[in-house]
């Protein structure tokens, strides 16, 4: 009788622990769905009840965190995110809510150490990082400054075809066989400075002016025809609202090549994004810009480009994310009679990108482009296309809380019906990327 009761109780508890889970998972699901669908405080309801039982959860916690955050329960929370931080420290969308939670929370120092974390990280799209620097211009002016940070990269690169050598030793015209330029390889180092300063000007509108400065420097150990000295200005104004963020764009810039000015360009870029859900994006933008060429026997190489390009952009989770771009180019000559002016072209690429721990991230970059020209050659009987592709892959790993480290790989090949023009080349890079 006694072994009988024994098995009763085990059974019951098993069939009651049993149904406690099952019941634990179907509230999970619910809520699941709540959240999704927007709806937060439904979702909040359940995920504040569950949370207790699954405390090592970090997706629960997280979803728990992101519906009290929508439904005014800071304190939540925080507490929410800060068990998903200790739980999974590389993940950068908890880092990028933690700090949005500590400027409702009026938490100002804390919330600007958080936000700058995130922009530390050079992984991040360029449009979530535009949101950070927003973020801390209006902490800024709270505290009665503006925000300013630069970035530094410094690499060493080496380039397998400096001159885009053409891939054959010869090519063909109308006019006979004529020996193709060789290839030619090189060491360089090369030093890109970013400067951003952003300053909220509205006082209920999402308005605020921002200026950025950026450099460029290339020095080949041995073929110093091919430096490259660049800089631009780039100042804009934005508008952010709930769902979509404006922002137009005047561009000034200057580029030298060996050891003379060679090109300066002015541009206007009016940029929108809109968020259709947390996770998806839409972002375009069109460019003009004016080409002006400085030395007098390359006069006849000044342009209008006209540039046309729109971005999906999908949260993929919150250490990754993936983005699709499809950009139209058009340039025109203002005068002359060049064939290698005029030309369309189109682009199509997509990066990946994966924070996969707190120290290791990497980008993937994949792109095809088509570029056809309008003006007929003689000498190849053909108007000129080129078809090419560029592949990229790029290791980045912390070593201070500012500094990292990176491993940058890329291939491109140019398959041209004019076969002079038609190359491949491949760069290795290794560096480090500090921010200030």
């Amino acid at each position: 009788m006694k072994k009988i009761l024994i098995l009763m109780v085990v059974l019951s508890t098993f069939v009651f622990g049993s149904g406690l889970r099952g019941s634990i998972d179907s509230q999970y699901d619910k809520a699941l769905k709540y959240y999704k669908a927007k709806d937060f405080k439904s979702s909040y309801e359940i995920f504040s009840k569950l949370y207790l039982t699954k405390l090592s959860d970090a997706k629960l916690n997280f979803y728990l965190g992101r519906s009290a955050f929508e439904t005014g329960h800071y304190r939540v929370a925080l507490a929410a995110f800060e068990r998903v931080e200790m739980l999974d420290s590389g993940n950068l969308r908890n880092k990028l809510e933690m700090a949005r939670t500590y400027f409702m929370l009026r938490m100002y120092e804390d919330a600007q150490l958080s936000f700058e974390e995130v922009l530390q990280n050079p992984n991040i799209p360029q449009n979530v990082r535009t949101n950070i620097e927003l973020y801390l211009s209006k902490v800024k002016k709270i505290q009665q400054k503006s925000f300013t940070y630069a970035t530094i990269n410094m690499d060493f690169v080496y380039d397998s075809n400096v001159n885009y050598g053409s891939l054959d030793s010869e090519y063909h015209v109308n006019i006979g066989t004529l020996p193709s330029e060789s290839e030619k390889s090189d060491m360089a180092f090369q030093l890109y400075a970013d400067l951003v300063n952003i300053y909220d000007i509205g006082d209920k509108n999402g308005f605020a002016i921002k200026n950025r400065v950026k450099l460029f420097l290339k020095y080949y150990s041995d073929l110093d025809d091919y430096n490259v000295q660049y800089a631009a200005y780039t100042p804009s104004i934005l508008y952010k609202d709930t769902k979509y963020l404006a922002e137009l764009v005047v561009g000034l810039d200057t580029l030298g090549l060996g050891d003379i000015e060679y090109l300066r360009t002015i541009s206007l870029t009016p940029r929108f994004e809109y968020s259709h859900t947390n996770r998806f994006r839409s972002i375009t933008h069109f460019k003009y810009q004016q080409k002006d060429f400085i030395q007098t026997a390359q006069d006849d190489l000044n342009a209008d480009h006209y540039e046309l390009a729109y971005s999906l952009q999908n949260i993929l989770s919150p250490r990754s994310y993936v983005q699709a771009n499809i950009t139209g180019i058009m340039e025109r000559k203002d005068h002359g009679s060049r064939i290698d002016v005029d030309y369309d072209e189109y682009r199509l690429n997509v990066v990946y990108a994966n924070q996969f721990t707190a120290l290791y991230a990497t980008e993937l970059f994949v792109e095809y482009k088509r570029r056809a020209y309008e003006d007929y050659s003689s000498l190849f009987d053909s108007k000129r296309v080129d078809n090419g592709g560029t592949a990229a892959a790029t290791i980045n790993a912390r070593v201070l809380k500012t500094l990292r480290l990176h491993l940058k790989a890329t291939y491109n090949r140019v398959e041209s019906n004019q076969e002079k023009f038609s190359y491949h080349k491949y760069t290795l890079s290794a560096g480090i990327n500090k921010t200030f």
